[in-house]
């Protein structure tokens, strides 16, 4: 695991006065890093949603370090499989959580059954401590879940991240968002914790959509929300095979900081 571009503990949070509520934005796109898509594209379509947390699925190592210097955010990479030699592991792809913010807490555990680390079914749940200056603070996991008819695995990895939320609990609240591979499929977002509170549209493929892959769970308790997803077309098709799915939604603040 790497973590970056000055990170810093939520525990050097100030003791200030709290409102009520917190609005937060989460974004979350799986940016098929295997195909080599151009930073500079892919952090230009962030920063036009200002979020609070990134969440992203398919991304090397050094995507991960450009991507975080080139919209100053701090953040946690995790590999997640590598079927190279030391000579190439540079193409291994990981997944990795930004923010502006603090970033704090960060873990991951593996999800699927014992999937030795070369394979590309291996699967992990990552995590981390999100605080703003506000104190508010969330959890956030990143998944993602295995793909295409493999429905069986996808439900046991929703049951592993369901047991991993509960473990580590809901104070702070706990945001499930990524690649879910899950379309037409309710029960994986059934077997989650969080509610969908308004569902996105179609967000995969990038160039002419037709399928919902790509979720942000909330706690049952956020209000004002909602959701964006680009149109797609060429131009986001030439980035990556997903669009970003981006949530803004209120939460209230329950806890007094760490």
């Amino acid at each position: 695991m790497e973590v970056g571009w000055r990170w810093a503990s939520c525990a050097t949070l100030g003791v200030v006065e709290m409102s009520q509520s917190s609005t937060w934005c989460v974004l979350t796109w799986n940016v098929h890093g295997s195909k080599g898509p151009a930073i500079d594209a892919v952090a230009a379509a962030i920063r036009a949603e200002s979020p609070d947390i990134v969440v992203i699925q398919e991304i090397r190592k050094g995507q991960a370090q450009a991507l975080g210097a080139a919209l100053a955010m701090r953040y946690s990479w995790v590999l997640k499989h590598s079927p190279y030699t030391k000579a190439i592991g540079w193409r291994s792809e990981g997944m990795v959580i930004m923010t502006p913010h603090l970033l704090d807490a960060a873990g991951h555990s593996e999800i699927s059954d014992e999937q030795p680390m070369r394979s590309w079914r291996r699967r992990i749940a990552q995590w981390a401590l999100i605080g703003r200056a506000d104190r508010s603070m969330v959890m956030i996991y990143n998944l993602h879940l295995s793909p295409h008819e493999d429905a069986d695995s996808r439900r046991s990895e929703a049951a592993r991240v369901s047991e991993i939320v509960a473990a580590i609990g809901d104070d702070p609240p706990a945001i499930v968002a990524g690649d879910f591979n899950d379309a037409d499929d309710p029960t994986i977002i059934d077997a989650l914790p969080g509610v969908e509170h308004v569902v996105p549209s179609n967000s995969n493929p990038s160039g002419q959509p037709t399928q919902l892959l790509d979720h942000v769970l909330l706690p049952a308790d956020a209000i004002d929300v909602s959701v964006g997803v680009p149109a797609g077309g060429t131009d986001w098709a030439a980035i990556s095979d997903h669009l970003p799915v981006t949530v803004r939604f209120t939460l209230p603040i329950v806890t007094t900081g760490v």
